[in-house]
């Protein structure tokens, strides 16, 4: 308690409310049940953790190492504070969306029941729908505390953070405001978007094999035979070093790093369409590509020896 405290006191302090009520906006379209300043003060405890961590790592490595600190505490904060809610905003999405078509199948078949619009969000309520129906469910209540339905209805499609979902339920406040037959219109756009899912299973498959290849040479192959050649640098022939020296080989890490971010932002727009969504795969693609690098250099200190 004292310490979420903290974070909030730490969050008031360095932000401005404008940019806490727009974490606090894009918290609500993930599974968090964090407040923004909660949030915020943990990515601020983060970045300063990572900067501290490369300081320390500077004076086993080299110190040309130390400048990358200011850049490192940058994109951590960056990352977190952007990156991971954006994926986590995404994966609810998804999972939103697998629902939804069912869900709007189930609410026509009750509206042609012959019950009303409420009861039947009330049904989608109580099925097993799991985040969907406690979307539906938050619907309800609002409803209950006197906003009207269609702009319950419309927040719901912008916390999901989904343009299929923005898509949907525009056209069904289009359909309610107009008296259409909303039966008819759910049945429609749950048709709709099951056509647009396959198109997307349809691209994702084609789309696997170059995704499988950048995988394999950017994050593993590529930061491998690097971290081989950067790993000579530690073989003495005769009293003499052959290798480089060790700020080359913080360059060439650096260089591995950028090279899996720009694989990140070619994976979004071959997986999605968009370059914007390949910045929630960069911290873990720079990881794992620095990690593979490392790891061949003590590969080469394991298997040769230090002097010829």
């Amino acid at each position: 308690m004292v310490f979420s405290r903290w974070l909030t006191d730490l969050a008031r302090r360095v932000f401005s409310e404008k940019f806490r009520y727009k974490i606090g906006r894009k918290l609500e379209s993930t599974k968090l049940r964090l407040s923004a300043e909660q949030f915020l003060g943990i990515s601020v405890v983060f970045s300063v953790g990572v900067t501290l961590a490369i300081v320390t790592i500077s004076f086993f490595f080299g110190w040309l190492l130390i400048f990358l600190a200011p850049l490192a505490a940058i994109v951590s904060f960056v990352s977190i504070s952007q990156g991971l809610l954006a994926l986590l905003a995404q994966r609810r999405a998804a999972e939103l969306e697998r629902a939804l078509p069912d869900a709007l199948h189930q609410m026509a078949s009750t509206l042609r029941a012959g019950v009303g619009i409420d009861s039947a969000l009330e049904d989608i309520a109580r099925s097993n729908y799991g985040e969907l129906s406690l979307e539906f469910e938050r619907v309800i209540t609002e409803v209950n505390k006197g906003r009207p339905l269609i702009n319950a209805l419309l927040a719901l499609s912008r916390r999901s953070c989904s343009s299929l979902f923005q898509r949907a339920f525009q056209l069904i406040a289009e359909g309610i405001e107009r008296g259409a037959a909303l039966a008819n219109v759910l049945d429609s756009v749950a048709s709709d978007i099951r056509e647009i899912q396959a198109i997307q299973r349809e691209r994702k498959a084609a789309t696997t094999q170059q995704i499988m290849f950048l995988y394999a040479v950017t994050l593993f192959a590529a930061p491998f035979i690097v971290g081989l050649t950067v790993g000579v640098s530690g073989i003495r022939v005769g009293g003499t070093n052959i290798g480089i020296s060790s700020e080359m080989a913080i360059i060439a890490m650096v260089y591995n790093a950028l090279q899996a971010f720009i694989c990140s932002l070619v994976v979004g727009l071959l997986r999605y369409g968009k370059i914007s969504k390949g910045l929630t795969y960069t911290i873990p693609f720079m990881i794992v590509a620095t990690v593979v690098f490392v790891l061949a250099g003590y590969v080469i200190n394991f298997l040769v020896p230090k002097s010829i």
